[in-house]
C-alpha cells in the first residue's frame, strides 16, 4: 500500500510489521447500531406498557423520546467516520479522507452532548415525578437532585460554545493538518476534562433516589432491591469511564485513526444505553405478567400480596398505618381505578405514578399483607 507523504510528515512512518489492512469499522458499527436498536425498543416498549395500563404521559416519557431520536445522530457520525478511517490505522489513510474524518470529530462533540444530556433530563424529570424531598434525607436528596441538575444544564453549553470558539478560525480545527493559519486550544485537555465531569454527572444522576427510597417504611431487603433496580443505570457510568479510556488513548497514541474508532463507537453506545436504564423500571407489568402466567396464578407470583391488593385486600386500620408511614417518608399513596395505589408528588393530578410505575418501586408492609407495586 502506497502510503500518502502528507500522513507520513505529520505522523511519521508506521510501525514495522504493523498490517495497515486490518480494520474493525465493521465491528464497531455492528455494536452501535444493534446497541440503538435496542435502546429503540425499549422506548416503543415503554409506550406499549403505559398505553395499556391506560397510564398517563409526562414530561419524562416525552423527552426519553426525544433522547433515543437524538441517540441517532452520533450513531450515524460513527458510520460516517468508519468511512473515513476510524477504526484504521492512520498510515492507511490518505490527507483527504482524515480532513473529512476530522469535521466529523468536530460535530460529534454538538450531537453527543445533545444526546447525553437529552437522557438525563429524562432521567432527572423521573425523579421530580416520583420523589418529594421531605423526610430526613429530603436534604441530601434535594443537594444531589439540583447538582445533578445544574451539572446537566451547564455541562452542553460549555460544551458547544467552547468547541464553537475553540479555533480561530474554526475551520483551523481541521485544515490545521494542511498548513493553515489559526489556533486552537488545547482541546485533548478540554476533551478529558469534560469526560471526567460528565462521568461525575452520571454518578450523582444514579444515587440521586437512594437517601428518598432508604427513608421509606420498607425492610431493608426491599429497600436494597429497590436500589437495586435503580442502580441499573450504573452501566452508563460504565460507558463513561470506557469512553474517557480511548479518549484518553486517542490523545496519547500517534495511531489516531485507530483510536478514533473505539471512541467514537462509546460516545454512541453510551446515550444509547442511558436511554435503556432509563427505561428499565417500566417493564414491570411484562414481568409480572410473563411470572403470572409460568406461575399459573397470582398467589404463585413473585410479587406476594399482590392479589390481595388488586383487590383492595388493605386491611382498614394497619392500611392507614402504613399510608401514614409513607407520607412521614415524603411519598404519597392513592387508590387507582383498579383499587391498587399510585405513589406521586405533593397534590398535582399529573405526579400521580400508574399502576405500572409502582410494581418495581415500593412494597408497603400493612399488617400481616404485604402490597407489592412497580415504578417507572
Amino acid at each position: 500500500m502506497a502510503l500518502d507523504p502528507t500522513i507520513v510528515s505529520i505522523f511519521g512512518e508506521p510501525p514495522a510489521g504493523l498490517d495497515l489492512e486490518e480494520t474493525i469499522v465493521v465491528s464497531y458499527n455492528v455494536a452501535v447500531c444493534v446497541v440503538l436498536g435496542l435502546a429503540a425498543a425499549s422506548v416503543a416498549l415503554r409506550f406499549y406498557v403505559r398505553s395499556i395500563k391506560g397510564a398517563k404521559l409526562w414530561w419524562d416519557d416525552y423527552t426519553i423520546l426525544l433522547s433515543v431520536l437524538l441517540c441517532g445522530a452520533p450513531v450515524f457520525n460513527t458510520i460516517l467516520a468508519g468511512s473515513f478511517g476510524a477504526g484504521e490505522h492512520v498510515w492507511s489513510s490518505d490527507i483527504d479522507r482524515f480532513i473529512n474524518l476530522v469535521k466529523v470529530v468536530y460535530s460529534e462533540s454538538f450531537v453527543y452532548a445533545a444526546a447525553v444530556t437529552s437522557t438525563k433530563v429524562s432521567i432527572l424529570l423521573l425523579y421530580r415525578r416520583l420523589f418529594s424531598p421531605k423526610g430526613g434525607l429530603g436534604r441530601l436528596y434535594s443537594i444531589m437532585f439540583w447538582t445533578a441538575t445544574c451539572l446537566t444544564t451547564v455541562y452542553p453549553l460549555i460544551l458547544w460554545i467552547s468547541i464553537a470558539c475553540a479555533c480561530r478560525p474554526v475551520s483551523y480545527y481541521w485544515n490545521q493538518y494542511i498548513g493553515a493559519e489559526g489556533s486552537c486550544i488545547n482541546v485533548n485537555l478540554f476533551f478529558l476534562v469534560l469526560g471526567i465531569v460528565n462521568m461525575f454527572n452520571d454518578i450523582v444522576i444514579l444515587f440521586v433516589p437512594v437517601p428518598q427510597i432508604w427513608q421509606l417504611q420498607l425492610n431493608k431487603r426491599t429497600k436494597t432491591s429497590i436500589i437495586g433496580i435503580m442502580l441499573l443505570g450504573g452501566f452508563v457510568c460504565v460507558a463513561s469511564i470506557v469512553r474517557i479510556y480511548y479518549l484518553n488513548g486517542l490523545f496519547q497514541n500517534v495511531d489516531v485513526t485507530w483510536w478514533m474508532g473505539p471512541s467514537f463507537a462509546w460516545s454512541s453506545l453510551e446515550p444509547s444505553v442511558a436511554v435503556i436504564s432509563a427505561c428499565l423500571p417500566t417493564f414491570a407489568p411484562l414481568f409480572r405478567t410473563w411470572m403470572g402466567r409460568r406461575k399459573g396464578s397470582s398467589q404463585n407470583s413473585p410479587y406476594p400480596g399482590y392479589a390481595g391488593e388488586r383487590s383492595g385486600a388493605v386491611s382498614g386500620g394497619t392500611g392507614r398505618g402504613a399510608l401514614g408511614s409513607h407520607h412521614a417518608a415524603g411519598s404519597r399513596l392513592s387508590r387507582t381505578a383498579t383499587g391498587g395505589f399510585g405513589m406521586g408528588r405533593g397534590n398535582a393530578g399529573h405526579s400521580r405514578i400508574e399502576d405500572d410505575e409502582v410494581e418495581l418501586t415500593c412494597k408497603v408492609t400493612c399488617g400481616d399483607t404485604v402490597s407489592s407495586h412497580a415504578g417507572s
